[in-house]
């Protein structure tokens, strides 16, 4: 009788764990309303209908037991399309700019933690939830006591970790911070992954002395100094490229990336042939865009999956050269060599039939359909083109 009857507790227990994420029909003003009236927090998971990653969270983080037990006893849950009804003076008045971001609010709406992007660990949701709540670890608290601890790098590690995910990173700032130690005591520690996390303003001091020091930050941080340095000025210099939309805004990109690359830092070379490459597509010049990518693809992309694959497939969209179209065969066969995902299969499927190699590129095809049907992605495209190779 006393093995049923603990059978009994364990299954009751299992019966009544949470499977997903409760999220209230209630306002923002009414989720206020709901918070104060049960002293418990906010949770708002802040998404849009287009973002990819806010719907695996929602599969996947917001259905695991935990993460939902926590929630639902621990948090008023809300769900706002950020680009519908309040949902757009809500992204306004919190700063909110990239999808999917998490919103911690106490019962007056002030931020008690952001966090930006669909982590892969349940756990990280919970610790997230544990800072929001905790007083001496959270946003006000960071906030209230940063002038007295801005020497000490492990709170100020907490510190622009917690602000940089809300947008609150006063202004100079990261370069007030920097200016205290030694460019060598920039590379190491809690300094460093500040330092990757915060230096992106290329026109900033402290940014300009890691370009100018390019070789001691390779040195210090072999693993990924370097790439630290090119994806920071890439990113930068491309979206003032993509937002040149008169000839006095192209004249300030062309200073400002002329400046840059002219420092002569490792992967200044690769920067400048990806913003060509984003140069031509933006006038939708594809005959000078096919034919960089022949002289520069091997030289600088061989060993990128992700980059083999995004050119080859956009020269199958847009080149009508033959012997462009051979070459990205070359580039999309590599890419699933390097990185064999359903979607650089697609690719790589693609180029095979344009190039008249249909049989072999059906068959590749059927294998990333069967890959995105094992994880649950969307295949309707793929269907549709086997539908049409089958019936050609």
């Amino acid at each position: 009788m006393r093995y049923l009857f603990l059978s009994l507790c364990l299954c009751i227990g299992l019966s009544m764990q949470a499977d997903k994420i409760e999220f209230r029909d209630l306002s923002f003003k009414e989720g206020l309303e709901a918070a104060a009236e049960e002293g418990k927090p906010v949770f708002i998971d802040c998404f849009t209908t287009w973002c990819g990653p806010c719907k695996w969270m929602s599969a996947n983080i917001f259905t695991d037991s935990k993460v939902a037990q926590y929630y639902n006893e621990n948090y008023i849950c809300l769900k706002i399309d950020m680009e519908k009804g309040e949902g757009v003076d809500i992204a306004k008045k919190y700063g909110i700019r990239a999808y999917p971001t998490l919103l911690y609010l106490d019962a007056k709406g002030e931020r008690l933690l952001v966090s930006v992007g669909a982590d892969r660990d349940p756990q990280s949701y919970i610790d997230n939830g544990e800072q929001a709540k905790d007083p001496e670890r959270n946003l006000p608290y960071l906030l209230s006591n940063v002038d007295e601890n801005f020497e000490d790098q492990e709170f100020m590690y907490d510190y622009f970790m917690t602000t940089s995910s809300a947008n609150m990173i006063p202004e100079g700032m990261v370069d007030r911070y920097f200016a205290q130690f030694s460019v060598e005591e920039w590379l190491d520690g809690p300094n460093w992954e500040i330092l990757t996390r915060t230096a992106d303003d290329i026109n900033g001091k402290t940014f300009r002395v890691i370009l100018d020091n390019a070789s001691l930050v390779a040195e210090a941080q072999p693993e990924d100094g370097a790439s630290f340095i090119e994806q920071t000025v890439f990113y930068a210099l491309a979206n003032q490229l993509y937002r040149a939309r008169n000839e006095e805004a192209e004249a300030k990109y062309q200073a400002t990336r002329d400046e840059i690359l002219n420092i002569g830092f490792p992967g200044s070379e690769k920067i400048a042939f990806r913003l060509q490459l984003i140069g031509f597509q933006k006038s939708e010049n594809y005959e000078a865009y096919g034919a960089a990518l022949v002289e520069n693809v091997e030289k600088f992309f061989w060993d990128d999956a992700n980059e083999l694959n995004n050119v080859a497939w956009t020269a199958f969209e847009k080149v009508e050269s033959p012997e462009v179209l051979k070459r990205a065969l070359l580039w999309a066969k590599r890419a699933v060599e390097l990185s064999p995902e359903h979607h650089i299969m697609d690719t790589y499927a693609h180029l095979l039939h344009v190039n008249r190699q249909t049989e072999e590129a059906l068959q590749v095809e059927l294998k990333a359909l069967e890959l995105a049907q094992e994880q649950g992605a969307s295949t309707k495209s793929y269907q549709e083109f086997i539908d049409e190779m089958q019936n050609s």
